[in-house]
């Protein structure tokens, strides 16, 4: 899957710059702010646990802080860096078990514009690389007065797709899109040693682009 998407991006970037018969002479500098709901699968390493405590459905409130440039010569293309986040809600389980599955990432991202040389608004396509991505998951019984902690850190990959568009007539945009992310991260645990540890997350979000 990352390899997968790793070549659209260069595909992506490579048509971008070769496969233009005008060249944009303009650049600019944005930042972007949206928030949503996610909910997160669970892989190896994780699904696990969960499955063996029977929980319910795991996802919490979504949010991330981006600013993109768009360079003069590379036109559809906006190039970032973003910070985002996960504070999941409550995980029910048997036995009175909850669970909390947060988590944070910092990403180098990209924004393909196919319908706008300008790379400014219309539809869009979303690829980001979390070069960092650390997880905590916690869990807690209240009966038995149990609470176990672990955090694992690594990478993820998220391809997203939504629409931006123009708020009257100054430069801010709204912003709504859906990105799905996958993430591989590692974490020691007593007893056993380093583990991988994988998951992936849906979110919806919306927010603000000026």
């Amino acid at each position: 899957m990352k390899k997968i998407l790793i070549i659209i991006l260069i595909l992506i970037v490579q048509k971008s710059i070769f496969a233009q018969s005008k060249k944009e002479s303009t650049s600019f500098t944005v930042a972007e702010f949206r928030a949503g709901y996610g909910v997160t699968i669970f892989g190896k390493g994780l699904k696990e646990r969960y499955e063996a405590g029977n929980f319910s459905n795991s996802g919490g409130g979504l949010a991330s802080l981006a600013a993109y440039h768009k360079f003069k010569k590379i036109n559809y293309l906006n190039f970032g860096i973003k910070f985002k986040s996960l504070g999941a809600a409550p995980s029910k389980g048997d036995s009175n078990q909850e669970m909390f599955f947060n988590y944070w990432g910092a990403a180098i991202t990209t924004k393909y514009f196919p319908l706008d040389k300008d790379a400014k608004k219309g539809i869009y396509l979303q690829g980001d690389y979390f070069f960092v991505s650390q997880f905590t998951q916690k869990y807690r019984n209240t009966a038995t007065k149990y609470f176990d902690h672990q955090f694992a850190i690594g990478s993820g990959l998220v391809f997203g797709f939504g629409y931006d568009f123009p708020i009257g007539k100054g430069k801010t945009m709204l912003t709504i899109g859906a990105e799905y992310e996958t993430n591989s991260r590692t974490g020691e645990v007593t007893g056993v040693g380093k583990k991988n540890f994988r998951s992936s997350n849906f979110g919806i979000m919306a927010g603000i682009k000026f």
